[in-house]
């Protein structure tokens, strides 16, 4: 039988992060059928945050699905988003993303190549 090329996010537990947010990975090499991309998503409590962080060697897209967010891009600037807008992180330019509504932001994410965890 053939691995079935989907997942249910909902089949997924994540994994619960500080500040408080879980991190449910996807798609990924690591667990076969994509090669050169890997997916996930992001469910990030009210009042928390996605922390700085930077990606030198993978770019990264996302997508919120619900919640209002504030995305800062250090030497960019700050803009405040709300549901079903796409935005990407510059390659090598830390960034966040906050939470800055009543509900848990869903952000879909996206690296290209996969992140290094994401292919063993």
């Amino acid at each position: 039988m053939s691995k079935v090329p989907f997942v249910k996010a909902a089949d997924v537990q994540g994994e619960f992060r500080t500040p408080p947010r879980t991190s449910k990975l996807l798609l990924a090499p690591k667990f076969g059928g994509v090669k050169n991309v890997s997916m996930g998503m992001n469910i990030t409590e009210v009042g928390s945050m996605i922390p700085d962080h930077v990606h030198d060697t993978s770019e990264e897209v996302l997508f919120l699905i619900s919640g209002r967010a504030r995305i800062v891009i250090d030497g960019e600037g700050s803009w405040e988003i709300g549901p079903e807008t796409a935005f990407y992180s510059p390659l090598g330019k830390k960034h966040r993303v906050e939470n800055i509504g009543d509900e848990p932001l869903r952000i879909v994410w996206c690296y290209c190549p996969p992140l290094p965890s994401h292919c063993s």
